[in-house]
């Protein structure tokens, strides 16, 4: 059962809205470790200012600025979804338009953005297969003071790669027209329009369960809808399913019950962004110790049990700690 009510998700809207003063961080006294792997991840920075590639395996990380793409393209042979930089505050509109056009008002497209879940028919560039050379307008964020509106249309793929130009909305006469390469071996593959350049930082498909990043969550229960850019965890589910599960103490979750009492799930935001929750007394972001996440790996059918500990260290925000173990 996937946790996270109304009531911790009204908790990160008040964040917003209140200015809360930092205070002295509670100490967390961690179990005896036993067989358990205990993790402190650092150097994500207090905002997520870096995502970061974690492999259960080998509790291996690799690091990577959340300002250094723009585009995320589904690497596998038939894939042909794409996603924005949600983290980066990035929207997509579809024009009607199949050339490249000035305009002195991009603010006042239609913009979407893409769902945490990652559901194809709920991503902002949702049906350009459909609509070869529209123009979508892309708007990068307030980061982004030169190139903030980018033009771009996508032309065609195929099982090697992605074909589509894009130009500066300031200056949509000078196209650049880029061939993506798709990699075997990754889940997806990424282009900048700050270096023009396809990327290639993403650990091979197999080498990460989940990834830290800084993405965005839409609450549509309040009036208005609020858009937050939140700090949480995408997984990388074309390898892994993962089940929550609060009803059960961690010591107490056993190979038999992780098979047959969790319901999993395959969305990318499955373990999300509520597995830690603010506190206005102390003033820190508290883990939700008594949540237990169940990462099944479907091709070899391994499951971990894994819950957090903490989301600070030192008085700073941002640097979650977390205990799992194999079970099977």
């Amino acid at each position: 059962m996937r946790i996270g009510n109304k009531i911790y998700k009204l908790l990160i809207v008040l964040i917003v809205l209140i200015c809360a003063c930092e205070k002295e961080e509670v100490k967390i006294t961690l179990p005896a470790r036993g067989n358990t792997t205990f993790m402190v991840i650092e150097n994500l920075g207090k905002d997520f200012e870096k995502q970061g590639f974690f492999n259960l395996k080998d509790s291996t990380l690799t690091l990577v600025d959340i300002n250094s793409w723009d585009l995320c393209f589904d690497a596998s042979e038939y894939g042909s979804s794409i996603t924005i930089n949600g983290g980066m505050d990035m929207y997509a509109a579809k024009t009607n338009s199949y050339k490249f056009f000035k305009t002195n008002n991009p603010d006042t497209f239609n913009y979407k953005w893409d769902a945490p879940c990652g559901c194809i028919d709920s991503l902002a560039i949702n049906s350009w297969v459909q609509s070869f050379g529209k123009v979508y307008i892309l708007d990068r964020g307030g980061y982004y003071t030169k190139d903030r509106y980018i033009q771009i249309k996508f032309i065609s793929f195929n099982k090697n790669s992605y074909q589509f130009e894009y130009a500066s909305n300031d200056n949509p006469d000078e196209r650049f027209f880029i061939e993506l390469p798709k990699k075997e071996l990754k889940t997806h593959v990424y282009f900048s329009f700050t270096t023009k350049q396809a990327l290639d930082f993403e650990p091979n498909k197999n080498a990460w369960d989940f990834c830290f990043i800084k993405y965005r969550h839409v609450f549509f229960e309040t009036n208005p809808i609020t858009k937050y850019v939140v700090r949480g965890i995408f997984v990388n589910n074309t390898k892994s399913v993962v089940a929550v599960d609060s009803s059960s103490s961690f010591e107490a979750i056993t190979p038999t019950y992780a098979t047959n009492n969790c319901k999993y799930s395959n969305l990318r935001d499955a373990m999300g962004y509520d597995w830690k929750v603010y506190n206005f007394t102390t003033g820190q972001y508290m883990a939700r110790t008594n949540v237990n996440y169940m990462i099944k790996d479907w091709h070899t059918n391994e499951i971990y049990k894994l819950r957090f500990l903490d989301f600070n260290n030192n008085g700073i925000k941002g640097t979650p700690k977390f205990e799992y173990l194999l079970l099977k």
